[in-house]
């Protein structure tokens, strides 16, 4: 999940579970009505964000220690464990205490700070947990990635969801500004949710325009209904967050019901190709509850389908065929580099070819992260039914090595798709 909306998350959490007793505005006293906070509400929700962002800091371990496979490596491994939660916590919370005098701001006590930056890591491992990136929730014991395959990596139905109610309660705490406040928080919900339409197609993970119509009409809903007969400045922002928060939890648990039934269907396709199957996937697409992509591992190569739910309608199939054995391939296996990235990769394919012909070119690309439409099959003749065995591009996650016409490695690193 990307760190704002991590942050996002954090800070609805924060709001719905530490914001203190808030006085809505409906019922406030003398003068002009507006809603009134705890004293002590800014620290905890500022502790809360802080610390649902905070274990993506080991994004700065990469360019530090010079390590260009660092995201695969480093990323999501100490700082997003499970066992190393209690010390971040208590590290976090004792720093707060000093800088929250500094700023004069007043602060809950330290077992309450830590209880508050506790959750805000806890809501981090947890939503990497259930994207199809891997976490080692479980360092330094053990190193093994886990995931979940719930949601895409980048949901923005989450992150919407987590949003909307803390902009509608903002609406709501000052009535006098609030026709310029929720006709401005729709118009920006609603070019955010175009944003992310074009900013989908682009990246190769397009879905269709109406979606953006209908995210649109919820949006005006969360924030104009709650008007009709003064409702909504009747309620605290704790009320909003906390269905906020109720309202990501019953998404993420379809989520997960979405893909129990995606993964059975991708068994289902395994088992109608009579596939010697060694390991399946499902894994979503946007958005993530109707559209999801099914992985086959084979011996010859990775199968991988493209399917709707809940009805499982088959849109595309295609097969990315292993290179044969080689020397070359043998020797590649014995990079380090190359033993990082295969140990990241959960459905690796080799592909083999020869560039200017006097270099080969082996590409190892992991099948979880490639795009639609991502094949750069001009002028290869396409095999029948659907099979390719193309070099595709995919997202970043491609190693790439070269070797000279006498078998020596010249490069390794990185493929850049062009």
């Amino acid at each position: 999940m990307d760190t704002i909306t991590h942050g996002i998350v954090g800070a609805l959490a924060g709001k719905a579970l530490f914001g203190g007793q808030d006085i809505p505005a409906g019922v406030s006293g003398s003068g002009v009505a507006r809603a009134l906070s705890s004293p002590t509400a800014r620290v905890a929700i500022f502790g809360c964000t802080i610390g649902s962002m905070f274990p993506d800091i080991d994004i700065f371990a990469g360019p530090l220690g010079h390590n260009p496979l660092a995201i695969m490596e480093w990323h999501r491994n100490i700082t997003h464990s499970v066992i190393m939660l209690p010390f971040w916590a208590f590290l976090l919370a004792l720093l707060s205490i000093p800088l929250a005098r500094l700023l004069k701001w007043q602060s809950p006590p330290l077992a309450t700070l830590f209880a508050v930056y506790a959750l805000g890591i806890a809501t981090h491992i947890f939503l990497d947990l259930v994207t199809s990136f891997g976490t080692m929730v479980w360092s330094p014991l053990q190193y093994s990635r886990h995931s979940w395959d719930w949601v895409f990596i980048l949901d923005l139905t989450l992150t919407s969801i987590a949003l909307a109610p803390q902009l509608a309660a903002w609406c709501y705490r000052e009535p006098g500004q609030f026709k310029l406040r929720v006709i401005g928080v729709w118009a920006v919900l609603t070019l955010g949710a175009f944003g992310a339409y074009l900013f989908a197609g682009a990246s190769g993970y397009g879905f269709p325009m109406y979606v953006v119509g209908i995210a649109s009409a919820i949006f005006a809903a969360v924030v104009f209904l709650p008007a009709m007969q003064g409702a909504g400045f009747q309620w605290t922002r704790a009320s909003w967050c906390r269905a906020g928060l109720a309202a990501l939890c019953a998404y993420i648990g379809l989520t997960a019901v979405a893909h129990h039934k995606a993964f059975a269907d991708v068994q289902q396709f395994a088992a109608s190709q009579n596939l010697h199957v060694e390991s399946v996937a499902a894994m979503p697409l946007p958005p993530t509850l109707t559209h999801w992509v099914g992985l086959v591992r084979t011996p010859e190569g990775v199968w991988r389908e493209t399917f709707h739910e809940p009805g499982g309608a088959l849109e595309s199939t295609e097969f990315y065929a292993e290179a044969g054995p080689s020397d070359l391939i043998e020797q590649a296996r014995k990079l380090h580099d190359v033993q990082v990235f295969l140990w990241f990769a959960r459905y690796p394919v080799w592909h083999m070819r020869q560039r200017d012909g006097q270099q080969t070119v082996i590409d190892i690309s992991d099948v979880r992260f490639f795009r639609e439409s991502a094949s750069d099959t001009a002028g290869v003749p396409q095999p029948p039914r659907g099979i390719s065995d193309a070099r595709p591009r995919s997202g970043g996650f491609a190693f790439q090595i070269v070797f000279d016409a006498d078998g020596r490695i010249i490069s390794h690193g990185f493929r850049e798709d062009r």
